[in-house]
């Protein structure tokens, strides 16, 4: 990437899934992608996903539905694909569940303490401030400690931010606690490969490998 994604008013966008790359060949039923798929949806339902995060979990129910049926049909490597998406759309919907449990508390401690403005700590979310861009909130060693890693606030927050070099001072950000070497790799590749150019368009084609826009 040439230069930093720049900070301005942003609008909102309404998609919100989350897909991990899947290479190479399946000749084995995806019998652990299948059960952690299963477990990742029922635990996101179970925090009130349906409520805070209906979209995702919607999608992460139809990837698991999609995947039994090409299990069943002996479609192993599209049902491994299908069931590790379900999984990341399931995570996504249980990590907006979460954030959107935490808010209720966090504005009562505002209101008991005034509380400087926090910078972030993984898994937690992070308040845009004025010059904020996704580069450098990536930068920042309480985020990830590497600017390149900016794509991965992009794909947390699908839902919230329609075009990445608009972001909104105010607007919450969530931070991926735990994202995988995988994404971590295509999150630097995007980075680098974004360039001056359809930018929009690039970012939707790294967001597409997630099953967003």
């Amino acid at each position: 990437m040439k230069s930093p994604v720049s900070s301005s008013v942003t609008h909102y966008g309404i998609t919100l899934i989350a897909l991990s790359l899947i290479t190479g060949c399946a000749t084995a039923p995806p019998t652990q992608e299948m059960s952690d798929a299963r477990q990742s949806v029922e635990a996101a339902a179970s925090i009130g996903a349906d409520k805070h995060a209906p979209a995702a979990l919607n999608s992460a129910q139809q990837l698991l539905s999609k995947a039994q049926d090409d299990l069943k049909a002996g479609e192993y490597k599209e049902a491994q694909k299908e069931a590790v998406a379900a999984r990341e759309a399931a995570r996504q919907a249980m990590a907006i569940s979460q954030a959107k449990h935490a808010e209720p508390a966090a504005r009562v401690d505002a209101k008991e303490k005034p509380q400087p403005p926090a910078e972030a700590a993984p898994g937690r979310l992070y308040r845009v401030k004025k010059n904020d861009n996704l580069w450098n909130i990536a930068a920042k060693h309480s985020v990830y400690g590497d600017p390149l890693l900016w794509p991965l606030l992009l794909k947390a927050n699908a839902e919230r931010i329609h075009n990445a070099d608009l972001i909104t001072p105010g607007l919450k950000l969530i931070i991926d606690p735990a994202p995988t070497e995988q994404d971590k790799m295509a999150a630097r590749q995007h980075a680098k490969q974004r360039g001056d150019r359809a930018r929009q368009a690039k970012d939707a084609s790294y967001l597409g490998r997630y099953g967003l826009r």
